[in-house]
């Protein structure tokens, strides 16, 4: 085959981007609704990304070396009269070259190319076979080495031209399927008469009375995400917004504890809950049922909506992994809507906040539950995504956060 020859980048990529688009919109809105968004994003993601080329050219070898009659009509160092064909005796030698990548690019035109043409080659078991033959009678070893290194050398040029396009191509997939998806979600839920968040009733003290303010490598993928049986149903929504304001409560008891530190050095973990939540209500209006944010246990707080927990922090002091994963268990217990959004607040009284954090960095992402981790600060709140197999498509958000409480010893 000539390589890079028969389809171009931009028609190519463009095509691939507009399948898994159409794939989206043709999916139902009932398993649109009760699907992850996150396992969703991954899917579609992985589906339209591509794997660039990779020529490893310092690993080629003689595959083959036979025999053959070589053409020499047109050597005008022969003497061969016009019009008449002349055959003599030579040998082929086929140069294999493994790759990594999707064999399919081989056949794809890179947005910048060589106007001069590539050798023709052969691709089959994640090799390219490159063919050189020349007469018995004439052969220079310094100019078929030449010739070779120059056809190899034209090849890496055209993989490294197709790997910019590659790239700016898997650079602009995630975007386009989050719109796809999110466009593909305000659809079913105008269809199903779903609203977007039905909103929990937290008003904050500062705000305005309101009815409806929202508290609110790689493998292609073979299967879409799975999903719940039966109807979707709609469920009250914490919203981004919200969640954020009230982890940045949480976050503020940072510097209370800095200004106070006698005060919390002989408090245990429900003393130092309660301060949370005095902070947590100062900002927030009680409603007919008392408390905007409640305590529950020992340990958590949380927001119920029609008897079932939206928002919850469990807080537990740091005594190594077996005692961090249990507080991940008791989260993942307490959780029941389809999207839960939560904090694990671990009080830490070692010199050492940093390798806490990597330790708790390296629980969450071991666990069988993580679909993603969103972000992770060495030096702040973390935040992840998990599923329990139990009840799939429902999404769990947890950012732990790490307090460092002054020992009284």
């Amino acid at each position: 085959m000539y390589p890079f020859s028969e389809r171009d980048t931009f028609a190519t990529f463009r095509n691939i981007i507009d399948s898994v688009v159409n794939e989206i919109k043709s999916l139902e809105n009932g398993y649109v609704l009760k699907a992850s968004e996150s396992e969703l994003e991954e899917f579609y993601t992985e589906k339209a990304l591509i794997e660039p080329l990779v020529l490893h050219s310092d690993q080629q070898y003689t595959k083959n070396q036979s025999g053959t009659q070589i053409d020499v009509s047109h050597d005008f160092r022969r003497a061969v009269f016009p019009g008449e064909r002349a055959v003599v005796r030579g040998t082929r030698i086929d140069i294999a070259i493994p790759f990594e990548g999707d064999p399919e690019l081989w056949q794809i035109r890179a947005s910048t190319w060589s106007s001069g043409g590539y050798p023709e080659i052969d691709v089959k078991n994640g090799e390219i076979i490159l063919s050189i033959s020349f007469p018995d009678d004439s052969a220079n070893p310094d100019q078929l080495k030449l010739d070779i290194c120059r056809s190899i050398k034209s090849l890496e040029d055209a993989v490294g031209y197709l790997k910019n396009d590659v790239t700016n191509h898997n650079n602009s997939v995630p975007n386009a399927v989050k719109q796809a998806l999110k466009r593909k979600r305000e659809l079913a839920q105008a269809t199903t008469g779903a609203v977007a968040a039905l909103g929990i009733p937290v008003r904050r003290v500062d705000s305005s009375p309101t009815f409806t303010i929202p508290a609110k490598r790689r493998t292609r993928p073979t299967s879409r995400p799975s999903v719940e049986t039966g109807a979707y149903q709609p469920e009250p929504v914490l919203d981004e917004k919200e969640y954020q304001h009230i982890l940045e409560i949480m976050r503020s008891m940072s510097l209370v504890i800095e200004r106070n530190p006698a005060s919390f050095a002989s408090l245990d973990e429900e003393s130092i809950r309660d301060h949370f939540l005095l902070q947590l209500n100062g900002h927030y209006e009680s409603g007919a049922t008392g408390e905007t944010f409640n305590a529950s246990g020992k340990t958590d707080i949380l927001i119920r909506e029609v008897n079932k927990n939206v928002f919850i922090a469990e807080c537990k002091f740091w005594r190594g992994n077996k005692v961090f994963g249990e507080a991940v268990g008791q989260l993942l217990g307490y959780l029941t809507w389809r999207d839960s959004k939560c904090a694990l607040m671990i009080f830490n009284r070692t010199k050492d906040s940093n390798t806490v954090r990597n330790k708790m960095h390296e629980a969450m992402e071991s666990l069988p539950e993580h679909r993603k981790t969103v972000f992770h600060k060495t030096e702040g709140d973390s935040r992840y995504i998990l599923i329990k197999e139990s009840e799939p498509g429902k999404e769990i958000i947890v950012t732990t956060q790490l307090y460092d409480i002054p020992s009284d010893k």
